[in-house]
């Protein structure tokens, strides 16, 4: 917070020297005899390219107001002295020129430094995003946080030769339940879902929600020996369900399981997710 302090206070000063540049000018602005106006409105056009567009597309406007600008002066010059359009001196063109780059330069760093900012807004956002990542239906963490979780496990498996199991649990069509019942009532069976989850796990066990029908588990400290105890007890975890109307709903799941150690060489959450939506899929065939 205190960078994009230090970086917001910079753009009101350079907005505030761009200001009094632009009042100097107008205070001493170069004598362009006939075509004043029309280099005023032709040197702001170039600002405000700049601002808008950046310091690269206002250096180009620039070059080329000065390339006509002195082409029209030397023409006139030389083939029509008695014409006083552009008859100023080359001074003024000189200092009407650095007026123009140096007004364009300034404009262009506020333009790179606002899109900075903004860029790092955008960063910080996406970073909020993954630490603070609830599912509404739920109350679960999302699957940001859980590929964020799955990787600071990895890694401390992989630095202190413990091991973890990660439990991928598959609610067998329950989109088609949603279309079929309404949102309501998958809202309804997803909070109900929801604490059979939390009854049926560890307070230290991490849960998450992957997609609509997907969740997840990271099970700290969960050895392979336990594993048939635990999950013999989430396959049956939802059993009958009862929907508003009284009508009975039978849901079917499919649970995929891998246990990281140090030795199975893991690195990255994609590897796990791999594994298991794999045995998900022999399971189906």
């Amino acid at each position: 917070m205190d960078t994009s302090f230090r970086k917001t206070s910079l753009i009101s000063l350079q907005v505030g020297m761009l200001l009094i540049a632009v009042a100097i000018l107008f205070t001493y602005t170069p004598d362009l005899g006939n075509v004043q106006t029309e280099g005023i409105l032709l040197l702001a056009s170039a600002v405000f390219i700049s601002l808008f567009a950046g310091i690269r597309a206002g250096l180009f406007s620039a070059l080329f107001i000065l390339f006509v600008f002195g082409s029209l002066y030397f023409w006139n010059m030389f083939f029509r002295p008695e014409d006083q359009s552009f008859l100023f001196s080359e001074a003024t063109l000189f200092y009407f020129g650095l007026w123009l780059i140096g007004l364009v330069i300034l404009s262009g760093s506020i333009y790179e430094r606002v899109k900075q900012l903004v860029q790092n807004n955008l960063v910080l956002q996406e970073k909020i995003k993954r630490l603070v990542a609830i599912d509404d239906e739920t109350g679960l963490d999302n699957k940001d946080r859980f590929e964020l979780e799955l990787q600071l496990e990895i890694d401390r498996t992989n630095r202190h030769d413990e091991s973890f199991t990660v439990l991928l649990y598959q609610i067998d069509h329950f989109t088609e339940f949603r279309k079929l019942y309404g949102a309501d009532e998958s809202t309804r069976f997803l909070k109900f879902f929801s604490e059979r989850l939390h009854q049926s796990t560890r307070t230290t066990d991490k849960k998450f929600r992957l997609s609509t029908e997907e969740f997840a588990l990271i099970l700290p400290y969960a050895s392979e020996e336990n594993m048939q105890v635990i999950l013999n007890r989430f396959k049956h975890m939802i059993g009958d369900y009862v929907i508003k109307n009284g009508k009975t709903v039978s849901f079917t799941n499919h649970i995929a399981h891998y246990t990281v150690t140090k030795e199975a060489s893991i690195q990255s959450p994609d590897d796990v997710l791999g594994l298991m939506r794999n045995e998900l899929k022999s399971y189906a065939l």
